[in-house]
């Protein structure tokens, strides 16, 4: 990654948050490297008993291809409830979120 003051900036503040639990929501202008800052936080940067899952949303994704893709990466644990593999934490990554078209 190339050190720019927003890719340092979205750095700096995803640690902390995700360190604290919090939910991220990174936004700005296209270019800015906010796709690249947080894969490479997500395949880099967190603890082996964290699963990263990575969606990249098109004009195309509908509701029931975004709830396929992410129950396919959890386990079920009773009727109804799905979680991700015991011992581990699922983080979840969402690319493009305002592509979609309204269905």
């Amino acid at each position: 990654i190339v050190p720019t003051s927003d890719t340092i900036s979205y750095t700096f503040m995803i640690d902390r948050l995700l360190v604290r639990g919090k939910h991220v929501l990174c936004v700005g202008e296209t270019g800015t490297g906010k796709t690249v800052t947080v894969q490479d936080k997500l395949n880099n940067g967190l603890a082996a008993d964290v699963l990263p899952v990575f969606l990249t949303f098109s004009a195309r994704t509908s509701a029931n291809q975004t709830q396929d893709l992410i129950d396919s990466k959890m386990d079920k644990r009773r009727k109804g409830v799905f979680g991700p593999p015991s011992g581990q934490k699922m983080v979840i990554s969402v690319d493009d979120m305002n592509m979609p078209m309204r269905e």
